[in-house]
């Protein structure tokens, strides 16, 4: 007792050690991963001050080119294209996100005509002031209210544009632009840069463009905190020296520049109120996934609503303020995930617990398995001692009230033990004895050939064998298997004999009754088809005498009785015509006389034959012409044909039947005519499918009602198909109608029948 509950207190222990190893694996993951989330959050913030810097700096760099080529046109001396052009051209290398560098020349209304003159004589033959829409008039429309600089009359036309691809916008009143002359205003007015979009000049520039304006005056201009100096100021000024930019390279170059790593980066602008609108996506670029990966956009981009709405996702946001213009960048980090290489060190730290911990649980657990199986082993011998001997007795109980006859024979066929359940049998009479010496000669050689079979094979086998013992006769069904010796060499065979002598002459009963069934059943289809003539003769009689009293009869009541005779006499004469036409078949008087012969005269026979009726009952039958040549029997095809039309219409309330004909391919490579009936019948039922072909078997209605038939009519057709080897299927839905199809052999190779409708 004292054992079993050190043993119990080990095990118990499993638990323990499972939950602590867990709890251990996970706290050491937890902690892993916590400190690489923080570093992956260090490493988003400080790409993303790199990003804002680098984008700074651009900007920065921007100015820096104007500044540079501002200078001699603040000069006394005129510049031209080609001193403009030689300024430029050694700086635009410089700038791979320029689109357009431009010098925008303040001219008054009175005097364009002059700048025209002396553009066309600097060789700009087709130069004309022009504005944003098309125009050359002044837009005074556009004046500002606030404006005390007096350049509300004036023009700022380009003049100098660099590079060549610019030269487009020369001869463009800047100012005509929607909103540029209060930008033009606000930067005269500070005497420094301002930014403004550029997708007014998207047909020029492309889009992403962003415009910086620097105004040039005639002389220095300082800014004197104490006075008002607006008005002198921007009477100085000659000009603005404008420049385009792609912000949207800007951010690809700034992004390959920093190798962004932790997600994407979206650059937006706001709005200047927060009444104005939402703000507007300027750029948007991917993260890098491995160095030397080219920059490219993100590949689940994010729209503004998603960015800045209430659902938006965690992002790191940096304010770029630069010439009175502020744009919003959006730093996104890659969302954390579950497996990522980043955490492979959480992940084997993790996994590395889980295993040590298995492994020490298995330990434990196979340790005290073991002692329980030891302890188990001697118990479960003696229960399956036991059980072997209940078995025993029970299967000894059983064969004792059963007509199993078991026994072993040598390799010299002689009997070394018998189990028999049959007291007219003594089993020690037959020990050490053959088959010959027990049984006589025929019956012995037929099963010696048997047993020697099975030795020589190694395989066992099973018959049915009639042998006489006892002045008996037996009918035993016998098994027999190999017997093999230690070495696995056939050392004689054990039989199992089950007396099947009553059942064997039930079965012999049955069939011989079965025969008697038969040749009644031929008989009686001899004598109908043998008196078919004598039977139909009263109803041709019959027949005849009820068209005589109908030509007699004058009363309506009188007429509307021998009408129902009538009706009644050629329902009898259908019914034994079908009965006779099946007993015909039956006995074999039907021999088919095989001829070629074209389809379509059947088709057209049926067609005027089953119209008419079928418009009698209210229903339309539609026969597809066909102009195949087949080879059958033309009146037994025509019957199996007409059959099918007749249960057509007896099973159709409403819709259409159509007949026609399809070319299908056997399975020998060659052709058969399938001649088809199609109707919109109620349909047949899966599990009445085999049944409709039988004799009597009416689908779908009450087996007393005589109003469809007896149920023979398919079953002619079955023995017709089987006579003509014209295989009949059927197809069919219920609810929506029912297709039968006899396949008849093609003489034509080519067929051109009408597609029936499906």
């Amino acid at each position: 007792m004292n054992r079993r509950y050190r043993a119990g207190g080990r095990t118990a222990a499993l638990p323990v050690i499972i939950i602590a190893g867990l709890f251990l694996s996970l706290s050491a993951f937890l902690l892993v991963r916590s400190a690489t989330s923080q570093a992956e959050h260090a490493l988003a913030d400080r790409q993303a001050i790199q990003l804002h810097d680098e984008l700074k700096a651009s900007f920065e760099h921007q100015s820096v080119l104007l500044r540079a080529l501002s200078g001699p046109l603040a000069g006394p001396a005129p510049v031209t294209d080609a001193s403009f052009a030689s300024a430029a051209e050694p700086l635009l290398p410089l700038y791979p996100n320029l689109r357009a560098v431009a010098w925008a020349r303040r001219i008054s209304e009175r005097n364009v005509p002059l700048l025209e003159r002396a553009m066309h004589s600097a060789g700009y033959t087709s130069f004309a002031v022009r504005n944003a829409d098309g125009g050359s008039g002044p837009e005074y429309g556009s004046r500002p209210e606030y404006d005390t600089t007096g350049m509300a009359a004036d023009r700022f036309v380009n003049v100098l544009a660099e590079p060549q691809s610019a030269a487009g916008l020369i001869g463009l009143d800047m100012a005509s632009l929607p909103g540029q002359r209060d930008v033009l205003v606000r930067s005269c007015a500070a005497n420094r840069l301002v930014a403004a979009e550029g997708e007014l000049l998207r047909a020029n520039l492309g889009e992403n463009s962003v415009l910086l304006y620097l105004p040039v005056y005639t002389r220095e201009v300082e800014d004197d905190p104490g006075r008002l100096v607006e008005p002198i100021v921007c009477d100085l000024l000659t000009g603005f020296l404008w420049t385009s930019f792609d912000i949207g390279q800007l951010l690809r170059d700034a992004v390959r520049r920093v190798g962004l790593s932790i997600g994407d980066v979206y650059l937006l602008e706001p709005p200047v109120r927060p009444d104005m609108g939402v703000p507007r996506m300027l750029a948007a670029e991917g993260a890098i996934g491995r160095p030397g990966e080219l920059p490219h956009p993100p590949v689940d981009p994010l729209t503004v609503e998603q960015l800045t709405g209430d659902a938006a996702p965690h992002a790191i946001v940096r304010d770029i303020a630069f010439a009175g213009r502020v744009w919003r960048l959006y730093v996104l980090p890659d969302a954390a995930r579950l497996f990522s290489a980043d955490d492979r060190l959480a992940w084997t730290m993790l996994i590395g617990g889980i295993l040590l911990t298995a492994g020490v649980a298995a330990y434990v657990l196979r340790e005290a398995r073991t002692k329980r199986l030891l302890r188990t082993e001697a118990r479960a011998r003696a229960a399956m001692a036991r059980a072997l001997r209940e078995s025993e007795e029970r299967f000894r109980l059983a064969l004792r009230y059963s007509k199993v006859t078991l026994f072993s024979q040598d390799c010299n066929l002689r009997h070394l033990w018998i189990y028999c359940p049959r007291t007219d049998l003594h089993p020690e009479r037959m020990i050490g004895r053959t088959d010959a010496e027990l049984f006589p000669a025929d019956e012995a050689a037929r099963m010696s050939a048997i047993k020697r079979s099975v030795i020589e094979s190694g395989i066992g086998t099973r018959c049915e064998l009639e042998v006489t013992y006892g002045g008996s006769r037996r009918v035993l069904d016998l098994s027999v298997e190999p017997m093999r010796d230690e070495t696995g060499a056939v050392a004689g065979v054990v039989c199992a004999a089950i007396d099947m002598t009553e059942s064997v002459e039930i079965r012999e009963a049955l069939s011989r009754a079965h025969a008697d069934a038969e040749r009644a059943n031929q008989a009686k289809s001899r004598f109908l088809a043998a008196a078919s003539h004598d039977l139909r003769q009263p109803f041709q009689a019959m027949s005849l005498f009820h068209h005589i009293l109908m030509s007699k009869l004058d009363d309506p009541q009188q007429v509307e009785v021998a009408n129902k005779l009538g009706e009644a006499l050629t329902a009898g004469n259908t019914l034994l015509s079908t009965l006779l036409d099946t007993s015909a078949l039956e006995v074999g008087n039907v021999k088919p006389r095989v001829a070629e012969f074209d389809v379509q005269d059947i088709l057209a026979r049926l067609s005027v034959e089953i119209g008419d009726q079928a418009i009698d009952r209210g229903l339309q039958l539609r026969t597809v012409d066909c102009s195949a040549r087949v080879q059958s029997d033309p009146i037994l095809l025509e019957r199996m044909v007409r059959n099918l039309l007749v249960n057509a219409l007896r099973y159709t309330t409403e819709g259409r039947i159509l007949l026609g004909c399809r070319r299908r391919s056997d399975a020998d490579g060659g052709f058969r005519l399938s001649i088809e009936v199609w109707d919109t019948g109620p349909g047949i039922a899966e599990a009445e499918m085999a049944a409709i072909f039988e004799d009597f078997y009416r689908c779908g209605t009450d087996q007393r009602d005589s109003g469809r038939g007896l149920g023979l009519g398919l079953s002619i057709v079955r023995r017709m198909s089987q006579m003509l080897d014209h295989p009949v299927t059927v197809r069919s839905q219920v609810g929506r109608g029912t297709v039968f199809a006899v396949s008849v052999p093609l003489v034509e190779q080519r067929c051109h029948c009408s597609a029936a409708a499906e």
